[in-house]
Parts: structure tokens; sequence; C-alpha cells
């Protein structure tokens, strides 16, 4: 019975292990697409002074995320 809990307990950390390694890396991806978002948004819409902006820069960050599969 002892080599079965020993199976178990060696099963149940790789499982934790796995589970943690493969959400540090959505977390990784998920990361890069907010950059590559917010980039985006103030490439298409600078600092110029203009009213609205902000406004224009979220629709592009949004928009972004969306096209990633991401939620903003």
């Amino acid at each position: 019975m002892g080599t079965m809990n020993g199976i178990f307990v060696a099963v149940t950390v790789v499982l934790a292990v796995t589970a943690f390694a493969s959400q540090a890396s959505a977390q990784d991806r998920r990361d890069a697409t907010i950059e590559k978002c917010i980039m985006r948004a103030h490439a298409e819409w600078p600092d110029s002074g203009i009213e609205g902006v902000a406004r224009q820069r979220a629709a592009v960050y949004k928009a972004c995320m969306a096209e990633a599969g991401e939620r903003p």
C-alpha cells in the first residue's frame, strides 16, 4: 500500500506543477498581448491635445485585445 501512496503523491505533484506552469505561460502571453495593444493604441492615437484621444485609445486597445482572444 505504501508504493501506491507514493505513486499517488508523485502524480499529484506532477499535475500541480504542470497546472502552475500552464497558468504562468498563459499569463506571460496575456502580458505580452496587453503590452502590444497598449503600444498599438498609442501609435494610432498619439498625444496631440485633441479632445477624446483617451477614448479612442481605449477603443483601439479593446479591439486589439478582442482580436487576440483576450478580455480587455
